[in-house]
């Protein structure tokens, strides 16, 4: 009888552990902060270079699910037409969010005011960490210079 009960409570043990899933959630990390920065630096000297083919291999593929390139350098030709040539940034807030376990991932939230020769604006970035690259997958302008 005893074995009986010791081999039962040997196969639920075993069921719970299968169906675990054991992950680490790390929130505003600093470290996490800079490496999605070093994407979006290369983001603003691609657009202050008006080389926006560059700036374009910097976005996720599901990205572009959603908004196909065309649109993407359209937005990059308003927002200087608009706005003016690009100057300088500053980093307003910003969100990470780092997974680890079975289910690893990394996303990130940066909020930046832009400065342009004729307008500021607000810029909004998402990033994921796909492999190894950290690739933006959204991308929010928001300027009063839109609304002239």
């Amino acid at each position: 009888m005893k074995k009986i009960v010791v081999i039962i409570i040997v196969i639920v043990v075993s069921f719970f552990c299968t169906e675990c899933s054991f992950n680490g959630t790390y929130v505003d990390e600093v470290s996490e902060k800079i490496k999605a920065e070093k994407t979006t630096e290369k983001l603003y000297n691609y657009i202050g270079k008006k080389d926006y083919k560059k700036a374009e291999k910097l976005f996720s593929e599901s990205f572009f699910k959603v908004t196909n390139r065309q649109i993407l350098n359209n937005i990059f030709i308003k927002t200087n037409s608009d706005l003016g040539e690009y100057k300088n940034k500053k980093l307003i807030d910003w969100k990470t969010k780092r997974v680890v376990g079975n289910n690893p991932s990394s996303v990130y939230l940066l909020i930046y005011d832009v400065s342009y020769e004729s307008f500021n604006a607000k810029e909004t970035i998402n990033l994921l960490k796909e492999g190894k690259e950290i690739k933006i997958i959204g991308y929010n302008v928001n300027s009063e210079g839109f609304l002239r």
